[in-house]
C-alpha cells in the first residue's frame, strides 16, 4: 500500500490514455487538453499514446508513450485508458464523465482555396464512402469551381468532405470549411466539438 506522503505526491497527477488505431481520437484529446487544464486548475493532466503515435500530439506538452507509461505508472493517482467499444464514441464518454459542458472550438476561418480533399475511409467503427457517394461530393465539390483529391493531405485546402477521420479533424479543427458524412459513431461529438462542422447527408 502507498503510503500518504507518497501519495500526496501523485494525488493532482492524471493521464488519459488512448492505444486504438483511430488516431483522429488523440488530436481531439490535444484539442481538450486545455480545456480540461481549465475546468480542473488543480490536475496535471497527461496523455498517453503509443509509441508510434507521438507526432500527433507534437506541440502538446505532458505527454507520454506507452513505453515512458510502463515505467512511470506509479507516477499517476489516476490513469484512464479509452477504449472504442464499436457503437458509442469514447472522447465523447470521457466528455460526458468528466461532466464537461463548454467545449466547442473556435478556430479562425483561413484564406478559401479552390482545393477539395475528399477523404473515403476512416477507422473502425466509421463505415468508408460508396463510389456513388464519393461521385456526389466531387460534383458538390466541381459545383463550386473547386478540384478534387480523394484521401490526400489536406492542407491548404478550401473544403473537405468525408467520414471520420485525421484529415477531417485536422481540417475543421484548422477552420476549414469542412462536411463530414456520418458513417461513424462520432458525429454529435464532432458537432458538440466543431460548431461550424457541416453535417452531409448524402
Amino acid at each position: 500500500m502507498i503510503s500518504f506522503t507518497e501519495y500526496s505526491k501523485i494525488a493532482n497527477n492524471y493521464c488519459i490514455c488512448y492505444f486504438g488505431i483511430s488516431d483522429e481520437y488523440l488530436l481531439q484529446l490535444k484539442n481538450l487538453k486545455p480545456i480540461l487544464e481549465r475546468e480542473f486548475p488543480d490536475l496535471v493532466i497527461y496523455i498517453g499514446c503509443k509509441d508510434d503515435k507521438i507526432e500527433f500530439l507534437k506541440e502538446c506538452n505532458h505527454v507520454l508513450k506507452i513505453s515512458e507509461l510502463k515505467i512511470r505508472k506509479n507516477d499517476f493517482a489516476h490513469i484512464s485508458e479509452l477504449r472504442c467499444n464499436g457503437s458509442t464514441h469514447p472522447i465523447e464518454d470521457f466528455i460526458i464523465s468528466a461532466g464537461l459542458t463548454n467545449f466547442g472550438l473556435q478556430p479562425e476561418t483561413p484564406e478559401k482555396t479552390t482545393k477539395c480533399v475528399i477523404i473515403t475511409k476512416g477507422s473502425h467503427p466509421t463505415k468508408p464512402l460508396e463510389k456513388d457517394k464519393i461521385e456526389k461530393l466531387k460534383r458538390i465539390a466541381t459545383s463550386k469551381g473547386m478540384y478534387c483529391e480523394c484521401d490526400t493531405d489536406v492542407n491548404n485546402s478550401g473544403l473537405v468532405m468525408g467520414v471520420e477521420s485525421v484529415g477531417l479533424w485536422q481540417a475543421a479543427s484548422a477552420g476549414v470549411e469542412t462536411h463530414l458524412i456520418p458513417t461513424g459513431a462520432g458525429t454529435r461529438l464532432y458537432k458538440l466539438m466543431l460548431p461550424k462542422i457541416n453535417i452531409l447527408h448524402i
